[in-house]
């Protein structure tokens, strides 16, 4: 949400240069979740670019193959703040999610599969249906284990 449109080489990151610069290190896997948006449009009243938004959907080939990511929202749509927790709509959930919420079948795991599906009902239905959380990648990705 910082980032300034005067600024925007010095204050922002290429989603594609922030994957290369992981994939460097040669991990086992990776999971990336995005609380930001691709419509050009900020959670204030500023366009990042001009006046108009850029429209970028970002596919699935975009990723590397041990990567898996969750994203905010849409390429066309906008990452929405929840004013009362201070963040944005989708790391509340997000954060919530992984406290256990989003362990769905009670096994004390969390999937990324899991973990979407709790953060997309919760964001779609917070957000009126206009924010809808991505997940690209592994699905069955074990993210959280409770004993």
């Amino acid at each position: 949400y910082d980032g300034s449109p005067r600024l925007l080489d010095d204050t922002a990151i290429l989603r594609s240069e922030f994957f290369k610069s992981i994939a460097e290190a040669q991990p086992k896997s990776v999971t990336v979740f995005l609380d930001t948006c691709y419509s050009g449009e900020t959670r204030g009243t500023e366009m990042l670019i001009a006046a108009r938004p850029v429209m970028i959907k970002a596919v699935e080939k975009d990723i590397p193959r041990e990567f898996t990511v969750i994203t905010a929202a849409a390429g066309d749509q906008t990452a929405k703040p929840l004013e009362e927790a201070k963040h944005g709509m989708f790391s509340y959930f997000l954060m919530k999610g992984m406290e256990g919420d989003a362990d769905g079948n009670g096994d004390n795991k969390i999937t990324t599969g899991e973990l979407h599906a709790y953060v997309k009902q919760n964001v779609e239905q917070q957000s009126a249906g206009t924010q809808t959380p991505e997940l690209q990648g592994d699905a069955d990705r074990v993210l959280v284990r409770f004993q």
